[in-house]
C-alpha cells in the first residue's frame, strides 16, 4: 500500500528535507505504523471507513518522520544532556531520543484510534453452534 503522506506533504509542513530518499522510507514506516494500530483498533484498513483517519493520516505521518528527523545525529542517544559554566546552563532532552518512531495517545486520539470499544460475537463465531 502507498504510503499515507508523501514527501510534497512533509514539505509543506516542515520544509525541504535533508535527504528525501530516507524521508519517502520513513513515511512509508510511518504509514505502515499508523496503519497497523488502525487494524488492531478497528480491522482492515478500508479508505473511507474511518474519515477521521483519513483526515488526520497526513498531518500524523509527517509528524511522526518529523520526530525521527528532528533528533540530531550527534545526539541520537541522548535522552538528557546538561552543561554549565559560570551563571550559563543548556540542557537537551529528546522526546524520540533513539530515532524511534510511536504513536503517542495525542496521536492515537487525533487519528479516531481512542476510546472505548465494544465487541460482541454471535453464537456462530464463537464455535456455540453445532449442526
Amino acid at each position: 500500500m502507498a504510503a499515507l503522506a508523501s514527501v510534497d506533504d512533509y514539505k509543506a509542513r516542515y520544509g525541504e528535507p535533508a535527504d528525501s530518499a530516507r524521508t519517502e522510507v520513513l513515511l512509508q514506516d510511518a504509514s505502515d505504523l499508523m496503519l497497523a494500530a488502525f487494524e488492531d483498533r478497528i480491522g482492515e484498513y478500508t479508505e473511507g471507513a474511518c474519515p477521521a483517519f483519513d483526515r488526520a493520516a497526513p498531518a500524523v505521518c509527517c509528524l511522526l518522520v518529523n520526530r525521527v528527523l528532528s533528533a540530531p545525529a550527534a545526539m541520537a542517544g541522548a535522552t538528557q544532556y546538561s552543561q554549565g559554566a559560570g551563571g550559563y546552563t543548556a540542557s537537551v532532552t529528546y522526546g524520540s531520543a533513539l530515532g524511534e518512531m510511536y504513536l503517542g495517545k495525542s496521536d492515537l486520539r487525533r487519528l479516531g484510534l481512542t476510546g472505548q470499544a465494544l465487541g460482541a460475537l454471535t453464537p456462530l463465531e464463537r464455535g456455540g453452534v453445532t449442526e
